[in-house]
């Protein structure tokens, strides 16, 4: 009786333990994808949502000025697969408004977690900002970081800038002052290798 007990014992640990270790091995990503993020600084940073990497994304859309959360906002992320594609970026809520007073913007892009040194894998043909359901700016060929000559950790679409030179060419911040009362999104379309 206590051979089969110690036997039954060995055998439930050794099936509990292969359960666990089959339960926690991770799970592989598809390289072949890559997520979206939008990303925007309101012009006095009343309204910033943060790059994917910065520890600030986690807190949502945020006053820059005061480091609070405005709450509900809801963020939405896209999957960017190989091939062609068409993904939304978005923020929506009623929240929003509380900095549409500010009659402007420093900058509005789609952050990616595809490597900068891959940025030639990804064109991107147009870009469609809208506030409020309305299309706001398009784009064609919009200008993609990292910058000609220059490394950065991943890439981005530049929609609204105001500070990149190189960016600036077709997406001057000042000329967009609309600002979104109830959602902002960003529409990528283009093609990733």
């Amino acid at each position: 009786m206590r051979f089969t007990k110690k036997i039954g014992v060995v055998v439930l640990a050794g099936v509990v333990a292969a359960g666990s270790i089959a339960a926690s091995a991770p799970q592989k990503a598809d390289a072949a994808n890559v997520t979206a993020y939008l990303c925007f600084t309101s012009k006095s940073y009343g309204g910033v949502l943060s790059n994917h990497n910065d520890a600030n994304r986690s807190k949502g859309v945020m006053n820059g000025n005061k480091l609070v959360s405005l709450k509900g906002i809801t963020v939405k992320n896209a999957t960017i697969k190989k091939g062609k594609f068409s993904v939304t970026v978005s923020a929506t809520g009623k929240n929003l408004k509380t900095f549409s007073s500010e009659k402007g913007w420093n900058s509005i892009y789609v952050d990616t977690s595809l490597a900068g040194k891959k940025k030639s894998s990804l064109k991107v043909t147009k870009a469609v900002l809208k506030m409020d359901g309305k299309i706001v700016k398009t784009i064609s060929n919009p200008a993609l970081t990292p910058d000609p000559g220059k490394t950065a950790d991943f890439t981005q679409v530049m929609v609204l800038n105001g500070w990149n030179s190189y960016a600036q060419k077709k997406c001057k911040a000042s000329s967009v002052t609309k600002m979104p009362t109830k959602s902002i999104s960003v529409t990528i379309t283009g093609t990733l290798k």
